[in-house]
């Protein structure tokens, strides 16, 4: 009753007059969606739309962000501002009405047998909730408007799957979010199940760091609740936020929120867009106005500290990065500016202003814990080098979700250990969240039975803490177990500890890891000579293993 309450309660007076539903006369919905048919169709193919001016009330829409800056995040809607989902919805009523269609042989006196206007499908259903549609529509019977929308919710979800498209420029517009670190939240009045198909077909799953539907907050769109929950969620402020929306509803949400609005005139007129007040619209993520305004707030923004912040990435032997990140590594100390400062190579004085070579990356940085990181980075300013390292780290763990892909071989060693019944540890010197997430995004989170994270431990690489610590969780002996790793001092750590450990040549000097003293080195999980090794580990009379111990 909560959820019949509550749209009573929002919407006393929601029901258009005299345009009402019987609730006793299902057949009327044939007439409704007919009507729909009739007027609404012509819409759904209509694509050109003449755009508004980049001023509105005087403000131009480049000035209407760049208050904003630095900019924390960005919120989208979902329907018709990620993708154009409407003709899927109007398709999802049609195919409906077809079974009650088939039984009238007349017009049913819905709306005095007049077809419906464009202008009642956006006012009734267009941006709104679900709940509220139903009640417009049966206003006398609410429990059946509830269960006819969620029918053809449904309907709608069957079609999604092999129709759904991204917007024109969306793949744009996401790839700018992802290079300047940004926090993002859908937000949406869509039924959840609806919104995170639609997220996962448009490929997005990964790029959200939260998704708010209107129906679990307080009050859904037009209201800002939902908009204030993603700011929550984002532990962002609306002061440095903006929202991308295409109903009046949701542009009044965002508004109501005390965010600027972009909106996209993708199917609603612009006249009745530009009256929930926008800063401006925009045809698509492609249009020149959006990009002149987002060239804007870089300006104001000032040198993004992301620019090279992708260089301390851990060099994982369970992930091979991509070549863009090490790419980076050579510039990335003596390029590193705070956030809204300008400050060049010469002010930060890291290696008397010259770039960093791979192999000083290898001996300072590569295996190290964070705060020898800052050390070594900021050595008279330990406050700043932690702010660093901080921000780097936020900035891994967004292209994480993208960018990191298993080292060659990886699922044929894991099949190989589970075929054994093997404990496994996973052991870095890597923060517990950026741990987790490359676990979580590489498929092992019910892989490793325990994961050992360096700066939880007295002392970390290379130092043999973290590994002893492993063996004592597992229950496992130094005498019957291994280690992969591929840093130097993570070799160092294995090696320390007892245990023999194979050195994973991915990134770093073959010479360097010789140093260590590994068991042997190998290239990845497929090279022949791990093979040939645990093959005779196989063989009857070689002492089994009790456990693998697996560096990140």
């Amino acid at each position: 009753m909560g959820r019949l309450n509550r749209c009573v309660e929002e919407n006393p007076k929601a029901v258009p007059v005299p345009i009402r539903f019987d609730s006793i006369n299902i057949i009327s919905i044939g007439l409704f969606l007919l009507s729909l048919y009739q007027s609404y169709l012509p819409l759904l193919f209509l694509h050109s739309v003449t755009m508004t001016s980049s001023t509105v009330n005087g403000v131009s829409s480049q000035s209407s962000l760049t208050r904003l800056a630095p900019l924390e995040a960005v919120l989208f809607d979902i329907d018709g501002t990620l993708c154009d989902s409407d003709p899927l919805h109007y398709e999802a009523f049609r195919e409906m009405l077809q079974e009650v269609v088939s039984f009238i042989s007349r017009k049913i006196g819905f709306n005095g047998g007049a077809p419906i206007t464009e202008e009642f499908f956006i006012d009734t259903v267009a941006g709104k909730h679900n709940d509220d549609i139903a009640l417009s529509l049966f206003p006398d019977d609410l429990p059946r408007g509830l269960k006819f929308v969620d029918d053809k919710e449904a309907k709608f979800r069957t079609m999604v799957a092999r129709q759904l498209r991204p917007l024109d420029g969306l793949d744009r517009v996401r790839k700018w979010i992802e290079r300047r670190g940004l926090k993002r939240a859908a937000v949406t009045n869509a039924p959840r199940a609806n919104a995170e198909l639609m997220i996962s077909v448009l490929g997005l799953s990964d790029f959200f760091d939260a998704v708010i539907i209107g129906g679990e907050c307080e009050h859904a769109k037009p209201h800002p609740d939902p908009y204030l929950k993603g700011l929550e969620a984002l532990k962002a402020s609306k002061d440095h936020s903006f929202v991308f929306e295409d109903s009046f509803s949701g542009i009044k949400a965002g508004v109501a929120a005390g965010m600027p609005v972009i909106g996209l005139a993708t199917r609603n007129p612009e006249k009745l867009l530009m009256e929930a007040k926008p800063a401006f619209l925009i045809k698509d993520y492609n249009d020149e106005k959006l990009w002149d305004a987002l060239e804007e707030l870089d300006k104001a923004s000032g040198p993004p500290s992301v620019a090279t912040l992708q260089y301390m990435s851990i060099i994982g032997v369970a992930l091979q990065q991509q070549t863009v990140i090490l790419s980076l590594s050579n510039n990335f100390i003596a390029s590193y500016v705070p956030v809204g400062q300008a400050m060049d190579i010469v002010t930060i004085g890291f290696n008397g202003g010259v770039p960093i070579t791979e192999e000083f990356f290898v001996e300072k940085f590569s295996g190290k814990n964070n705060v020898d990181t800052a050390l070594v980075a900021f050595p008279d300013d330990l406050e700043q080098g932690l702010k660093f390292v901080a921000d780097k780290e936020a900035m891994f763990q967004r292209l994480a979700r993208e960018q990191l892909k298993p080292v060659k071989g990886l699922d044929k060693v894991k099949t190989w250990v589970e075929n054994r019944g093997l404990k496994r540890a996973a052991v870095t010197n890597s923060p517990r969240t950026n741990a987790e997430l490359m676990i979580s995004k590489l498929g092992l989170s019910d892989f490793f039975d325990v994961l050992i994270i360096g700066d939880e431990c007295e002392r970390g690489k290379p130092h043999p803490d973290p590994y002893l610590k492993a063996l004592e969780v597992l229950k496992a002996s130094k005498d019957h177990a291994f280690v992969f790793e591929d840093s130097f001092s993570g070799i160092t750590a294995g090696v320390a500890a007892g245990m023999p450990v194979i050195g994973i040549a991915s990134r770093n000097p073959e010479d360097l890891l010789m140093k260590a003293k590994p068991a042997f080195l190998i290239k990845d999980y497929e090279d022949p000579k791990l093979w040939t090794a645990l093959e005779e580990l196989d063989k009857p009379g070689v002492e089994k293993l009790e456990i693998l111990d697996k560096n990140i």
